[in-house]
Order: structure tokens, then C-alpha cells, then sequence
């Protein structure tokens, strides 16, 4: 286990590379900082005028996305360390980015509840739906590029086809803010965290609710599924970052690294490790735990 100090405030938003040698780190302090797989500081930008809420990088690694409170979207050239394109006009913030796997369209959730569907960086003209009555906290597409996934402070999880945001369906059962969504690699799966403290886990072709994850005492600020699909980590305001079994709906290991809460969550492409922002600025980095046959 690795702890990284850099951050001036909240550590918001986590993202590995594709290929897992590099991290970006964002937050309150309006900075994104660049580190190597093993934690060494690789450069740092700058450009945003508020909290910066969610990182995404390029199926290709070669760009990086940030999403700001100063209603801005802006990408970055990774191996200058230069700002490529500016996007504005997300009103209420950008608070959600997710990359269809094809990496042709990207999906920006805002604060006003709207998501904006772009095809391509430069889309001057994005397709844009009032997807919920408040901000749009986390965005996912499934695997297949098919649907999207919007998650909301409106407690409700919503599916959309990806292609036209047409609506698909509503997954109800949150009782506050839903935080966080993601998507299990075969699609079939979906988890949800809320203020309440609360995972549910969710048949997509059935839209209902097949599980449901409890043990944090906070609200639970992410989730993320390891590679092998069966793993899911979650981290929360408690301080603890936790690892479920999907399969069995059981908690199989947690951590308390007593850094006060833990807001952001990354895991690495090849499942061995994991990253962990906490709100006082320390990004937590460690070595993942098998599940048990």
C-alpha cells in the first residue's frame, strides 16, 4: 500500500490508462496531477476554475478528459501535457464523463439534470436530454456500447439506448442521492451507491434489483467491478474502501487507511491494483485481494 501527496484539497475523480502505466488524480484544488503506475508524479495541469469531478481517458491513452464545476469539459494531449479543446456550456457544472467503448461518443452528465451525447470531440451540436430533475452524478455505457446508464441525485438510476437517448427504463429503490454507477465487463450487471450507504445490484435485461450490498455507515461515493467481473470495490464516506463478491452478495474484505472519506475510486486495467482518493487530499494506492473459489 502506497499513500501520494500532492493534492492541495478533496481528491474527486480518479482514472487509469488504458494500458494501466499511468493515473490521473482530480479534485478540489482545481488541479490534475499525473502519476506512473508505481506512484511517481508525472506532471501536472492546469486550466480549470472549479472542482474538478471526473477524469477519462481515451481508449488510445493519448487524451485525456476533465470535467469541471466551471461548466467545462476540457481534453488534454497527455504526452505534452497540453490543453487540445475546450468544451462549454454544461450549466450546473460538468459533474459525469464516460467514453462509449468505441470511443466515438462521449457522454456528459451536468448538473441541470441533462446529458449531452457528443460525436466526437469537436460536436458543436450534441444531442442533448433532460435526463433527470437533478445533477447527473455518474454516467456509464454497457460494454456493448448499446445503453447508457445516468445515475442521479434524484434517487434514480436510468437506461437509455445509446444510440438517440431514448428511454429504456427507471431503476427505483434508492431513498437519497445515487452517487455512482457501474457496469459489470458482461453487461448483464449493474451497481448502484447512494447517501444512504447502500449498494444494489441490478439485472439490466430485467430492470430489477438482484442484490443488494450493505456495510458502509456513509454515504458510498463509488463503485467500481474488477476485470473478472465477479469483484466489486466501493469506497465511502466512512473512510473504508470495500471489496463484494457480485456472485454472493457477501463483503470479503475492508479497509480503513484513516484518511477521513474516501470520495473517488479507480481500479487497474489488469485487476491487481486499485486507487483510492480521500478528502484530504492523500491518494491511497494497493495491491487487490483475490476472491476465494
Amino acid at each position: 500500500m502506497r499513500m501520494l501527496k500532492g493534492h492541495q484539497g478533496a481528491v474527486r475523480c480518479l482514472a487509469y490508462s488504458p494500458d494501466g502505466e499511468r493515473m490521473a488524480s482530480g479534485g478540489d484544488d482545481q488541479d490534475i496531477r499525473l502519476w506512473s503506475r508505481d506512484g511517481q508524479p508525472l506532471g501536472q495541469l492546469t486550466t480549470h476554475g472549479d472542482w474538478i469531478r471526473a477524469l477519462e481517458f481515451s481508449r488510445d491513452g493519448k487524451m485525456l478528459l476533465s470535467a469541471s464545476w466551471d461548466d467545462t469539459v476540457v481534453q488534454w494531449n497527455v504526452t505534452r501535457q497540453k490543453k487540445a479543446l475546450q468544451m462549454a456550456g454544461f450549466h450546473g457544472g460538468a459533474w459525469s464523463l464516460a467514453f462509449a467503448p468505441s470511443g466515438e461518443t462521449l457522454a456528459v452528465g451536468a448538473g441541470d439534470g441533462k446529458v449531452r451525447l457528443l460525436r466526437g470531440l469537436e460536436d458543436r451540436n450534441p444531442l442533448t436530454v433532460p435526463a433527470h430533475r437533478w445533477p447527473v452524478a455518474a454516467v456509464a455505457f454497457t460494454p456493448d456500447g448499446q445503453s447508457l446508464l445516468t445515475a442521479s441525485h434524484d434517487n434514480t438510476v436510468r437506461i437509455w439506448t445509446a444510440a438517440w437517448c431514448r428511454d429504456q427504463g427507471i431503476l427505483v429503490g434508492h431513498k437519497d442521492w445515487v452517487r455512482t454507477i457501474a457496469v459489470s465487463p458482461s453487461g448483464r450487471i449493474a451497481a448502484s451507491g447512494a447517501d444512504d450507504g447502500r449498494i444494489f445490484l441490478w439485472s439490466l435485461s430485467e430492470k430489477r434489483q438482484v442484490g443488494l450490498l450493505v456495510g458502509h455507515k456513509e454515504a458510498v461515493a463509488r463503485v467500481a467491478f474488477c476485470p473478472d467481473g465477479r469483484g466489486l470495490i466501493s469506497v465511502g464516506w466512512d473512510g473504508t474502501a470495500r471489496l463484494w463478491d457480485t456472485r454472493t452478495a457477501t463483503q470479503c474484505n475492508a479497509y480503513d487507511w484513516q484518511t477521513g472519506r474516501l470520495l473517488s475510486l479507480s481500479i487497474a486495467p489488469n485487476g491487481m491494483t486499485a486507487a483510492a482518493g480521500a478528502e484530504n487530499g492523500t491518494l491511497i494506492i494497493w495491491d487487490l485481494d483475490p476472491l476465494d473459489e
